[in-house]
């Protein structure tokens, strides 16, 4: 009877919590870290090294995402506002979707939160998300003035 029931927990627990078993645990801590690296070179505006963190369909280039990004309405607020009540689940290696309450900074308004699923895909050892996450978080809108004129080196 004992058996039984351990049996049953440990199956329980496997079911449940997927993120434990195998390497799913160091992946869903790089893909966490990855997705606060993220906001964190939003709230700079390093918009080059943002890029290249997410994911984009070809016809969706560069010239897409700085066309609307620096008409964000929103950037991703400071230190404990900016990530919190923090979920993951691993899809597999190279999977992993995160849930989180993030801050979001509104000009003239304050902080405001947002719960969100992020899915991030690992590609060449490196954690992305899809563009148009960060772009609908933005909020851009073309009717205020850009956060600057943004030109980029071609080298």
């Amino acid at each position: 009877m004992l058996g039984r029931i351990i049996t049953y927990a440990v199956l329980l627990l496997l079911v449940c919590c997927p993120v434990v078993a195998g390497d799913g645990g160091s992946a869903a801590v790089e893909a966490r870290g990855a997705l606060e690296q993220i906001l964190d070179l939003w709230r700079l505006e390093d918009y080059e090294g943002l890029y290249a963190r997410l994911e984009h369909p070809p016809d969706r280039g560069w010239d897409y995402f700085a066309g609307r990004i620096v008409y964000a309405s929103r950037l991703p607020a400071c230190c404990w506002d900016k990530f919190q009540d923090v979920k993951t689940t691993v899809v597999d290696a190279d999977t992993v979707i995160i849930s989180a309450r993030v801050g979001l900074e509104l000009e003239g308004v304050g902080t405001r939160f947002v719960v969100r699923d992020f899915r991030l895909h690992r590609t060449s050892h490196v954690w992305k998300v899809p563009m148009d996450v960060i772009l609908d978080l933005a909020d851009y809108n073309f009717q205020r003035i850009p956060r600057k004129i943004y030109e980029r080196r071609l080298d």
